[in-house]
């Protein structure tokens, strides 16, 4: 493993350390603060191991975050935000498809972030991640690849969960 892999894991570790913690913050303030603080840490992971697309998908969903601690995230504005990744995010990418990933998924995370359906976040998520996954391998960032194996499987097991629990509905009965 050369240092630059080997650095570019640690650092990515230490923002993922905070994705952890995220869990059991409450307020959705300290939430998009301190993803922001997560997304900075792992974004500098991902240009040390040369993912510069993930790097500026990670520093525009920061803006995205403070923004939405202002300002209500409105149609209109998620238009902006798409188009400012989209703006900054393509003349960038260096690795062709594998360097849209992160660019894609947060575009769809923007556009979808406030479902009201526990079941379809979580499967914006797993989607999301999905595209993320194939990012972190190609740039060998094994923190983040095993961190979105892991945020694949705990949203899948949610969604069972969800669904486990969900009450029928009339005609829906369980058998």
């Amino acid at each position: 493993m050369t240092n630059t892999i080997l650095i570019g894991n640690i650092v990515t570790f230490a923002g993922a350390m905070i994705m952890v913690g995220i869990g059991l913050l409450k307020t959705k303030r300290n939430i998009l603060l301190a993803q922001s603080v997560q997304c900075l840490i792992m974004g500098i992971g991902n240009l040390i191991l040369g993912g510069m697309t993930g790097f500026l998908a990670n520093m525009i969903t920061i803006v995205r975050n403070l923004f939405c601690l202002k300002k209500e995230l409105t149609t209109p504005w998620k238009l902006v935000f798409i188009t400012l990744q989209l703006a900054i995010g393509v003349p960038f990418n260096n690795m062709g498809i594998i360097g849209l990933l992160p660019i894609i998924a947060a575009c769809i995370f923007t556009w979808f972030l406030d479902t009201k359906s526990e079941v379809f976040l979580k499967l914006l998520i797993i989607t999301t991640m999905v595209m993320w996954l194939i990012f972190d391998c190609s740039i060998h960032n094994y923190v983040s690849t095993v961190m979105d194996v892991f945020t694949i499987i705990s949203n899948t097991a949610g969604i069972v969960m969800l669904q486990k629990n969900a009450k029928p509905s009339a005609g829906n009965e369980r058998l």
